[in-house]
């Protein structure tokens, strides 16, 4: 995917183009500078609001229907997400209809309607997937485990905010988010797939004619909880546990990031990772246990997640730490280039999609303002070295940053880090 092209129109939107061969599908993502990261802590949940009020019509378009139906009149899938530093709005279709695609995601975002009936509506759904957030042992340790990692920061904050927060919302606002966050500098197209560069700047300069410009809002930096282990208890009525331990880790833009993702894989990344043999395998404690390395624009976080028998939520996570001590000494050359081996053959495939390449993408751009392509990052990564995972090893274990997290049945677990020096 190295002859992708990107161009800036003169009124700042960045757009972006990734022709890929034998394929009949498009996919097309509009980003924003936009989440819960440039959110005040009286209006958490904002942006992940807003996301779902753009659905809601445009001066063009005056129904979701009329909006939806573009789309999936043609056999698509029309969709949007909100993450920490990042909105994104996507299509994916036939490619003969792609710019229809093109031509609704940017009406959404120039001209959406913003009813006060609209958004009260849309609260009560965004209310409906706060409680099914609530009710997800996994959501809400893993949000703990971030509450925490990054505590007093809008990065701990949940996306989706609180009911509190979300329905101290007013159109005023959000009005005031669109002007600030939605702004043609402050925005990324991406079209990927079965298309013509060329057509795909025509469309763009259209679409993004008259768009509102400025300057978008920045977020302050980020800072890590740093004294020593944590355990943080979050009671349930389950019938089991979820414990997420979390770790600090390497931004997006770190040499190490790769190095990072070796480690998670080769510490739970699959059915051959140390964790899932101990855990499940050998132990029987869990279902499901796995290790995920994220990364952001200037900080990260690396998981370890296992869904468990609250009576053995101790001796679970004793075995999770005997593990990862392992790995500091007897991880051979072998077993890192399997796992390098494993990550270049998801990557191979999950690339093959036109919606993960502009996401990648996107986000990288967005981001980072650069674009590593797939092909400069399996070379990235083939180069990791044993020293490497050990560098990324020595950063990520730091007894000062961990951050255990329970939820569920948790009235007999005791305090799983009373030992401060783990590592």
């Amino acid at each position: 995917m190295n002859n992708f092209k990107t161009i800036k129109l003169q009124n700042g939107a960045t757009v972006i183009t990734v022709p890929m061969q034998n394929t009949n599908a498009t996919t097309v993502v509009l980003f924003f500078g936009a989440g819960s990261r440039y959110e005040t802590p009286d209006i958490a949940g904002s942006s992940h609001l807003f996301e779902h009020l753009l659905f809601k019509g445009t001066q063009k378009r005056k129904t979701p229907k009329e909006i939806a139906e573009i789309v999936e009149s043609k056999g698509g899938i029309l969709n949007a997400y909100t993450d920490k530093e990042s909105t994104g709005y996507w299509c994916k279709m036939p490619s003969e209809f792609y710019l229809d695609g093109l031509d609704v995601l940017v009406d959404m975002a120039k001209d959406p309607l913003i009813k006060k009936k609209d958004l009260e509506l849309e609260k009560n759904v965004v209310y409906e997937e706060i409680k099914a957030f609530m009710d997800s042992a996994g959501s809400r340790a893993s949000n703990k485990a971030d509450q925490h990692i990054w505590p007093n920061q809008p990065m701990g904050v949940d996306v989706a905010g609180s009911i509190e927060t979300v329905k101290a919302t007013s159109k005023e606002d959000l009005i005031k988010y669109l002007n600030k966050q939605y702004t043609s500098s402050n925005a990324v197209l991406v079209v990927s797939g079965n298309l013509e560069h060329e057509e795909v700047v025509r469309a763009s300069e259209k679409a993004f004619k008259g768009f509102r410009e400025g300057d978008p809002m920045k977020f302050s930096p980020s800072s890590y909880y740093n004294d020593k282990p944590l355990t943080v208890l979050d009671k349930m009525e389950t019938n089991q546990s979820h414990l997420t331990i979390a770790f600090k880790n390497f931004s997006l833009v770190d040499e190490l990031r790769h190095a990072s993702l070796v480690l998670s894989v080769l510490l739970g990344g699959g059915m051959t990772s140390r964790l899932f043999e101990q855990v499940r395998e050998k132990r029987g404690l869990a279902y499901s246990v796995n290790s995920t390395s994220h990364g952001y624009s200037d900080c990260g976080v690396f998981y370890i997640d296992a869904g468990i028998a609250p009576e053995n939520t101790e001796e679970t996570f004793k075995v999770i730490i005997e593990e990862i001590k392992k790995v500091k000494n007897d991880l051979s050359k072998e077993e890192m280039e399997s796992s390098k081996e494993l990550i270049k053959g998801r990557m191979m495939m999950r690339y093959e999609d036109s919606r993960s390449i502009a996401m990648n993408y996107g986000t990288q751009y967005l981001l980072t303002n650069r674009i590593i392509s797939i092909e400069e990052s399996l070379e990235m990564l083939k180069k990791v070295t044993l020293s490497d995972i050990f560098k990324a090893y020595e950063y990520i274990f730091d007894n000062s940053t961990i951050v255990v997290s329970v939820a569920g049945s948790v009235e007999n677990i005791p305090d799983l880090t009373k030992n401060s020096q783990i590592f």
